[in-house]
């Protein structure tokens, strides 16, 4: 090949390499998330539901809620996600946390509450969880008389620790730890993409 036309050649490449690319960019997406976006389409796909055993002071907890919400985004009513609280020992403020959630929850602000307390998990961690859960509850609106109570009632401990010992009757050892239709989920996924293909995959089993 004469260097005349290789360099044709090479212009070509460049020239359809970067129309691709500037495509992807104003669309938001890159061949390969459209290739994805196409095979989410499944005939009569199953309702699925992904219980995550969780503890609010656990890095990796953090991590994959944006990808859990990727997921109730994407899917909508076919993905449910339900949290059942699994404070671990060695972290000083899960289960204060996990109180603070569901005394939010008896005022309606359970979501809101879940959400501020993991985006601020490296800040209360650091010694002042009581104090800032507090005030996260002030900024929601809540009546802190009934919130003070709710977070210290027996009550709320037992629902707590009832569900922390559910995880360990299914032999829950670390957090996240994550149930499918009632099926443990062996490793977690490393990405959205992993994520979404085992949550495709239940979809089209009977």
């Amino acid at each position: 090949m004469n260097k005349t036309l290789q360099k044709g050649s090479w212009v070509a490449f460049i020239v359809v390499v970067v129309g691709v690319l500037f495509y992807a960019f104003r669309s938001g997406e890159t061949p390969e998330s459209t290739a994805s976006a196409e095979a989410t389409s499944i005939e009569n796909p199953q309702p699925v539901e992904i219980l995550k055993y969780s503890d609010y002071q656990c890095p990796a907890c953090k991590v994959y809620v944006p990808l859990e919400n990727e997921l109730k985004r994407e899917f909508g009513d076919l993905v449910t996600i339900q949290y059942r609280h699994f404070p671990l020992g060695g972290h000083a403020f899960a289960e204060l946390a996990a109180r603070a959630v569901e005394a939010a929850t008896e005022q309606g602000e359970r979501e809101a509450m879940h959400d501020r307390i993991f985006e601020e998990q490296e800040i209360w961690s650091g010694g002042d969880a009581p104090e800032l859960f507090r005030q996260y509850a002030d900024d929601l609106g809540l009546d802190m008389e009934q919130f003070e109570e709710d977070l210290n009632s027996e009550e709320i401990r037992n629902r707590v620790e009832m569900q922390r010992a559910e995880g360990e009757r299914r032999q829950v050892r670390a957090t996240p730890t994550y149930f499918i239709n009632g099926r443990r989920l062996q490793q977690n996924p490393q990405s959205y993409e992993q994520f979404r293909a085992i949550v495709e995959m239940v979809m089209q089993q009977s």
